[in-house]
């Protein structure tokens, strides 16, 4: 029954890449791949043009081009299903016991968590499989924790979470210091251990610290009033009922979760991993535990079950999306505008050298998309940026935003940034702004469909 249960997490998760961050992630290790550079300055937008960041996904990223230059969509979406079922596995394997419970646990963090494992394969997915293996590495008195160095090694030039999974290692390591000391020094040293060496710690502090992201970007928001109340009082009860050396541990997850709503599935492997370690559950739920004919139909239920959904519900449905590339394309809430990307290729500067043929005023979610579709066009803006600062101050989102929306000024910025067309959703601010009379403004339509809208700069 367990088998079939990882079947059924396996077939769940063969999900098709629907992130909208994927297509500048495989643009990125396209160029990683041949040996220009780390992708770490920008040359894909024309809003801060040439800017350096911290590319802390390179790693991913060269791994996820190679996956779907060899084997297109399907390999996304199997990476995916490899990923998300090894993350519960090893959840599985630090908890001793209780197998019913801890296959329920992974059922409520998967359906309390869904808004961060619902996009298919994504960099963050990998730095929750690295915090996982590194609380089982520390939890196991069995597994040599020698590993643990080579592990951050790995999670440091895959995504940027690894600063949480070294303050948890540190706040780990508190209660027995002379014991663990030696494993925290050289896994510190190990996140050293890439080509951006301690920017990646000015990464981290600066996403944590920019305050406009939890007001605009979604994965940043707050979580749900709602669960932000089951997850509080799980830290509290946390706190009343596990050692009180891993107080600094449980508070800082607490308060991480409650902070963006990406950050859940941290708290909650960690809440379930320590309930399930707590001598007091035993012996709360041995009345439970002792009906062993009743926990073993409910066992064959929830590995049937989760079997039968994964086979019967949602294989079909990435079937359907990744046996063409229009159904991929309208797949997503996003409906990405492959017709008019076809146009714009067609255009007389298809010959241009990438970022070559024009600047582009995009919708911010279609960025990474049109930067692996388009990349003979710069765009304005795109996933990547949000916390990347500007002279003026403002969020590279806001100024999106305050374009797209026409506010005072919008005409300055397309001017600006040279921006020679714009693609954007019908019935947008802007487009409703320009429909009646773009010749007005110096623009025209040169293509609509229900998707998207493109205008041409007149003098373009």
């Amino acid at each position: 029954m367990k088998a079939l249960f990882f079947l059924g997490l396996f077939f769940s998760f063969l999900l098709p890449a629907i992130d909208p961050d994927l297509g500048w992630q495989l643009k990125c290790g396209e160029l990683i791949l041949k040996k220009q550079g780390f992708c770490s300055q920008n040359q894909f937008s024309s809003l801060l043009a040439d800017y350096h960041w911290t590319n802390h996904h390179w790693l991913y990223q060269t791994f996820l081009f190679s996956v779907w230059k060899k084997f297109g969509l399907w390999g996304l979406s199997i990476f995916n299903a490899l990923v998300v079922t090894a993350i519960f596995i090893i959840f599985y394997l630090a908890i001793n016991n209780y197998r019913l419970e801890k296959k329920l646990a992974a059922i409520f963090i998967l359906i309390f968590t869904w808004g961060v494992f619902s996009f298919g394969i994504r960099s963050q997915l990998l730095g929750i499989f690295y915090f996982t293996l590194v609380l089982f590495t520390l939890l196991k008195n069995n597994v040599p924790r020698y590993f643990l160095p080579l592990i951050f090694l790995l999670w440091a030039n895959t995504h940027g979470s690894v600063v949480l999974g070294l303050a948890f290692l540190f706040l780990f390591s508190i209660k027995d210091f002379k014991k663990n000391y030696l494993i925290f020094f050289f896994s510190f040293l190990a996140v050293f251990v890439n080509p951006f060496g301690a920017k990646i710690f000015q990464e981290a502090w600066h996403h944590f610290t920019t305050a406009h992201l939890e007001k605009l970007i979604a994965e940043w928001v707050p979580p749900h009033p709602f669960k932000q109340i089951i997850m509080l009082i799980g830290g509290i009860l946390l706190i009343l009922a596990t050692n009180k050396k891993l107080l600094p541990t449980i508070a800082a997850f607490t308060f991480f979760a409650l902070k963006a709503r990406r950050n859940p599935p941290f708290f909650l492997i960690l809440f379930f991993v320590l309930l399930f370690k707590n001598p007091f559950l035993k012996k709360w739920l041995s009345p439970w535990l002792k009906k062993k004919s009743l926990r073993k139909d409910l066992l064959i239920f929830t590995s049937i079950l989760t079997f039968f959904f994964g086979l019967f519900f949602r294989l079909p449905q990435t079937i359907k999306i990744n046996s063409s590339w229009q159904n991929y394309c309208q797949a997503s809430s996003l409906s990405y505008p492959r017709e008019a990307i076809t146009f714009l290729k067609n255009q007389s500067e298809k010959d241009l050298p990438a970022g070559q043929a024009g600047n582009l005023f995009n919708r911010y979610e279609w960025g990474g998309f049109l930067i692996w579709q388009l990349p003979e066009y710069k765009v304005f803006v795109d996933g990547r940026m949000p916390a990347w600062p500007t002279p003026s101050g403002k969020s590279p989102y806001t100024i999106y935003l305050e374009t797209l929306q026409t506010q005072p000024g919008w005409q300055e910025t397309l001017d600006n940034y040279h921006i020679n067309w714009i693609l954007i959703s019908p019935g947008t601010f802007m487009d409703l702004k320009l429909k009646p009379n773009p010749e007005e403004f110096g623009w025209s339509e040169a293509y609509r469909d229900k998707i998207s809208v493109v205008y041409k700069r007149k003098n373009n």
